[in-house]
C-alpha cells in the first residue's frame, strides 16, 4: 500500500503547514539555564560514588539495594568518559505480564542483576520460567541470523532488555520546548499526506504523551518527560536508591518490603541532575581530512536514503541531535514491552491510552553514536551497518535504500556516522 495520498491532501497540508511554520518562526527562543558549579561538583561526587548497604550518604535509608543493577552511576555510564553508554554486560532485563482473565492487572518491572537477599531470577516473574539470574540477551531475545535459544515463555509473559544510553547533551534535550517536538509530529503527518502514526510504511512518528500531560523525551520509549525525572527513576531502579520522585523497587522475592526511609534527598537528586546536565554535547568531527571528505558525501546520502526523516539533524534550536524524539513503529523484529523505570508492583494496563506499543521506540539521538556501541534498544547490533539493516516498520524503506547503495556509498554513509563523536 502506498502511503502518498492524492494531490488534494497536499493542498490541505500546505494550508495547514504555513500557519504552523509562521507560529514556529515567531515563538521566543528558550533561554538556557546556567549551572551552579558547586552543584555540578557535588553531583559528580554522587555520580562516581560506589554505593553500599546503609551507605553514610543515604540519609538513614537502606542505601544500595536491596535489588540493584550496579553500585554506581558510572559503572554503567562510562563509554567515552563518565556519562557515556554501556556495553551488553550492563543490559537491564525487563518483564511484562499481560492480563489473561477479567480482573487481572498487567504488570511490568525489572529482573535486577544483583540483590542483597535472594537473587532475582526469571522464575520469580513466572513459576514456569527457569531459575536464571542475570540472563544474557541471547536467552531472552530471538536474534536474526544467530542460532541462539531463547527461554520459552508463557503466552502472557514477555521478556526483553535495554542497553545503557549515553547522557551527553542531556541538558539540551531537556530544554527543547514541547511545542517543537509536537511541531515535528505534525510536520511528519503532513508530509505523509495526513497518514496516521499507526502506519508501518511511512516515517510518521508520534509524541509520547504521558499521564501527567507532559511530553516524554527521555528513555528508549520516551517514557520520561524531564532530565530530573529520568535521573530519579534511574537512581531508584538501577541502584535501589529511593528518592522523593521515585520509590525504590520492591524485590520480586519480597514484594512487601518496606524501606526504612528515602536514600536520596531532593537536594541530592538536584545535584545529580545538575551534573548530568553539565555533560557537554557530542561533537561532529572526522579523524583525518580524507575521512572528512568521505563523511561529506555520506552526510548527503544520509538524507537521500531517508535516515534524516526520523533522525532529524535539528530539533528546535538544538543542532546536530539527529532525532525527532518521537515514537516510531519499527516492525515485528524490534519489539519489547514494559519500561525499565517502573517498579515491579501491579500497574495499570500498559497497553491502554497512549502507552507505547511493543514495536514503538523513541528515535535515539545519533550524536555521539560513533562511541556508543552496541546499538538498538537492547544492543543486538554490534555495528552501525547491522543497526541500519535491522530497521523495520517505519524504518524499513531507509534500510532498503541503504542496502541498494554500492559498497563505496555505504562506506561513505557510515563514515559520516563515525564523525558523530562523544565530546
Amino acid at each position: 500500500m502506498k502511503w502518498f495520498q492524492p494531490i488534494g491532501y497536499y493542498v490541505v497540508a500546505l494550508v495547514a503547514i504555513v500557519p504552523v511554520g509562521a507560529r514556529i518562526a515567531t515563538w521566543p527562543k528558550p533561554h538556557p539555564q546556567e549551572l551552579d558549579a558547586a552543584q555540578v561538583r557535588a553531583g559528580q561526587t554522587l555520580f562516581l560514588h560506589d554505593w553500599t548497604p546503609r551507605d553514610p550518604l543515604a540519609n538513614g535509608g537502606d542505601g544500595l539495594g536491596p535489588v540493584f543493577n550496579a553500585t554506581s552511576c558510572v559503572a554503567c555510564h562510562n563509554q567515552g568518559g563518565p556519562g557515556g553508554g554501556g556495553g551488553l554486560k550492563h543490559n537491564v532485563t525487563i518483564f511484562t505480564i499481560r492480563p489473561e482473565r477479567p480482573g487481572e492487572k498487567a504488570r511490568q518491572g525489572v529482573v535486577h542483576a544483583f540483590a542483597l537477599g535472594a537473587q532475582e531470577t526469571l522464575s520469580l516473574v513466572d513459576p514456569s520460567l527457569p531459575s536464571i539470574a542475570r540472563p544474557a540477551l541471547e536467552q531472552v531475545t530471538a536474534l536474526a541470523g544467530r542460532e541462539n535459544h531463547c527461554v520459552p515463555t508463557p503466552r502472557a509473559v514477555t521478556l526483553s532488555q535495554r542497553n545503557t544510553p549515553a547522557l551527553f547533551g542531556a541538558k539540551l534535550i531537556d530544554e527543547i520546548p514541547e511545542r517543537d517536538i509536537l511541531a515535528g509530529e505534525r510536520l511528519q503527518r503532513l508530509q505523509a499526506g495526513l497518514a496516521s502514526a499507526e502506519v508501518e510504511n511511512a516515517p510518521v512518528g508520534r509524541a509520547s504523551r504521558l499521564a501527567n500531560g507532559r511530553v516524554g523525551r527521555f528513555g528508549w520509549k520516551a517514557q520520561t518527560a524531564s532530565l530530573s525525572d529520568f535521573v530519579q527513576a534511574a537512581c531508584a531502579n538501577e541502584l535501589g536508591l529511593g528518592n522523593p520522585g521515585q520509590a525504590q523497587p520492591r524485590p520480586l522475592y519480597k514484594p512487601n518490603y518496606q524501606a526504612p526511609g528515602l536514600d536520596l534527598t531532593t537536594e541530592q537528586c538536584n545535584q545529580l541532575t545538575t551534573f548530568v546536565a553539565s555533560l557537554p554535547r557530542p561533537v561532529e568531527r572526522a579523524a583525518t581530512p580524507a575521512a572528512a571528505d568521505e563523511a561529506k558525501h555520506g552526510k548527503k546520502l544520509f538524507h537521500t536514503v531517508g535516515c534524516a526523516d526520523c533522525h532529524t539533524p535539528t530539533l528546535g534550536s538544538v543542532d546536530g541531535i539527529y532525532s525527532d524524539l518521537l515514537l516510531h513503529r519499527m516492525g515485528a523484529v524490534l519489539v519489547g514491552g514494559g519500561s525499565y523505570n517502573e517498579p515491579p508492583p501491579v500497574l495499570p494496563d500498559f497497553q491502554s491510552g497512549d502507552e507505547p506499543r511493543p514495536d514503538e521506540w523513541r528515535t535515539p539521538p545519533l550524536w555521539g553514536v560513533a562511541d556508543s556501541a552496541p546499538y538498538l534498544h537492547d544492543g543486538r547490533a554490534a555495528t552501525l551497518e547491522e543497526a541500519i539493516k535491522m530497521h523495520g516498520g517505519q524504518g524499513a524503506d531507509a534500510a532498503q535504500r541503504f542496502a541498494k547503495l554500492n559498497p563505496a556509498e555505504q562506506a561513505q554513509l557510515i563514515a559520516f556516522l563515525k564523525t558523530l563523536r562523544v565530546p
